[in-house]
């Protein structure tokens, strides 16, 4: 009686939700995490942070840290979109799970581009509640730092060419936004449609013959539960497969300690979405709940990962469930983990601790692919190029090129060709293709494929990925020659600003600026050079010299601090 008393809850819990659909509408904007990319304060000296996940069950997940320090204080996250996408549509309508905050929605136009904004608008939302918010094109208004720009244009939806997520209250502290969905709308092509629920019977019956009653034990010991209005494949384990676990892990499962554990090992047997066997048949993979993937085999009878499925094809309110032989164990190792115990990626490893970056790619953030070469694809970077990167002086050349080889999001080996290209960490576009019957990525061929990890997938791969150009290595003398700049600046703005002069003073600092960039732009550190163009773009919109002096000041401060700890 209490197994056909859970399969009724969780029927009750599956039941269709209704939602309303727009006919003539454009596809939804929301796409998974490779194409969205993140954005942070620390351009400008900030210290926020911001991460960007795919959730199980599909939706984006942006969370981070807002931090005011050092005149920072905003985290956004943004994503391209095709211009002309938008044409004759009156607004964007956002499904969103929120935390209480205030957020604005991003929009950038291809008629106007600013160093730092775009149009904005801003949209409250409800600590743990689902809203739907929609904002008409007409309340969005031009902004520049944070500045409203008078004597703006009119947005175009037309000329639209990307969307974005911004918090940026100044609140300090921990954030996180949920977003379902995103799309356009037009107000004279709304309609609506509801799904009803389709009864496919009970459970209970099935779940005692088949002997599922340490999975019930252990689902409601782990508290999972799923999002109601979904549908879901469960590949459901016997009692005889769990009773096959050492005493030692049914311990630890079974603890308040190994809760967390379980509650993965669960989610990895769940798949969003209803797969029926004849479905299984034309698979290779299906990501599951947990994030990591199953691998499908059909010589001999279906197989999921090993697990070989003994019933096929019970129905449920909530979608399907597949009886299996043995219980499914996701790794619980991070990328790092992995790579620090593989010998053929210490020199990848090497790289990653002297980036620094070993953090952002640990256990806590994620999903990634990451493209990993191999010691032998470092050995044959043209000479002095691998040495040169791991000097501290070139750690942002590093991190530039260990970039190229991140991809947010999971992307297994068999989505690659029709994924074609994806962003990588930092925004570059790679590309994927087939050269002699070998999966490559921006040239470089993929020699071990789909390894997966906690928080993602690992592929090796041959060659070191580069930009078209050579890595750049910062000159060290131009780092001097730019302190001196700076402090020829200061020492010449500060004494005109004290007698009154700040226009003069202003004019001092805007020309240091510029002969920064001018000098520096192929040999300072990027970073260095994009703080600089911002204080220049922030200043265009100052008329109050005294405000403007102040503006060109904090840019050269933020890129001397740069400069000098080099």
């Amino acid at each position: 009686m209490l197994v056909k008393l859970f399969f009724r809850i969780i029927v009750a819990m599956f039941t269709l939700a209704t939602f309303t659909s727009f006919s003539n509408a454009t596809p939804e904007l929301i796409a998974p995490t490779d194409s969205w990319r993140v954005v942070l304060d620390g351009v400008m000296g900030g210290r926020s942070s911001g991460r960007i996940r795919e959730s199980a069950t599909g939706t984006v997940v942006f969370s981070g840290d807002l931090s005011l320090e050092n005149n920072g204080g905003f985290s956004q996250i943004r994503k391209n979109i095709d211009v002309g996408s938008l044409q004759n549509q009156d607004g964007i309508e956002i499904r969103v799970l929120g935390d209480g905050r205030t957020y604005q929605f991003d929009i950038r136009v291809s008629n106007v581009r600013l160093m730092a904004g775009g149009f904005q608008s801003t949209f409250e939302t409800i600590r743990d509640e689902w809203q739907t918010i929609r904002i008409p094109f007409s309340d969005f208004r031009l902004y520049s730092f944070g500045r409203q720009v008078p004597r703006a244009p009119e947005m175009d939806p037309a000329k639209i060419e990307s969307i974005g997520m911004t918090l940026s209250d100044k609140n300090p502290g921990g954030f996180q936004i949920e977003i379902k969905s995103i799309r356009s709308y037009n107000e004279d092509d709304i309609t609506s449609n509801t799904i009803e629920s389709d009864s496919n019977g009970s459970l209970g019956e099935v779940a005692e013959s088949a002997g599922l009653n340490t999975l019930l034990n252990l689902v409601t010991l782990s508290g999972l539960s799923l999002p109601e209005g979904e549908q879901y494949t469960i590949f459901a384990p016997t009692d005889k497969s769990f009773a096959a676990l050492s005493e030692k892990t049914l311990a630890l499962l079974t603890s308040e300690e190994g809760k967390p554990i379980l509650k993965s090992i669960l989610s990895y047997h769940i798949v969003a979405g209803e797969l029926r066997s004849s479905d299984l048949l034309n698979r290779r993979t299906s990501s599951t709940l947990n994030g990591q993937t199953l691998q499908y085999d059909t010589d001999g009878g279906i197989t999921v990962s090993g697990a070989s499925v003994q019933v096929v094809d019970v129905p449920f309110n909530g979608g399907v469930v597949h009886v299996i032989d043995s219980v499914l164990i996701p790794e619980s190792k991070s990328i790092i983990e992995l790579a620090l115990e593989t010998h053929s990626l210490s020199t990848l490893v090497t790289a990653i601790t002297a980036a620094g970056i070993a953090d952002q790619i640990g256990s806590e953030n994620g999903p990634f692919t990451v493209f990993a070469p191999v010691n032998s694809a470092f050995a044959s970077l043209p000479e002095g190029v691998l040495e040169g990167l791991l000097e501290s002086t070139n750690r942002t050349s590093l991190i530039d090129t260990l970039g190229l080889h991140i991809v947010p999001g999971r992307v297994m080996s068999n989505q690659l060709l029709n994924t074609k290209r994806a962003r990588s960490f930092f925004g570059n576009t790679i590309e994927f293709g087939l050269s002699k019957g070998q999966l490559q990525v921006q040239g470089a061929s993929i020699i071990k494929a789909d390894i997966q990890a906690a928080n993602g997938v690992i592929h090796f791969i041959d060659k070191v990925i580069t930009k078209s150009e050579s890595p750049k290595i910062i000159n060290v003398s131009m780092n001097k020659e730019a302190i001196r700049i700076y402090e020829l600046a200061i020492n010449r703005g500060v004494p005109l600003y004290n007698e009154g002069q700040e226009s003069a003073c202003a004019s001092v600092y805007e020309i240091a600026i510029e002969s920064l960039i001018a000098l520096g732009s192929d040999t300072l550190d990027r970073r260095v050079i994009e703080r600089l163009e911002m204080g220049l773009a922030e200043a265009e919109s100052e008329n109050a010299d005294a405000e403007r002096a102040w503006i060109y000041r904090r840019a050269l401060d933020s890129a001397y601090e740069r400069l000098s700890n080099r």
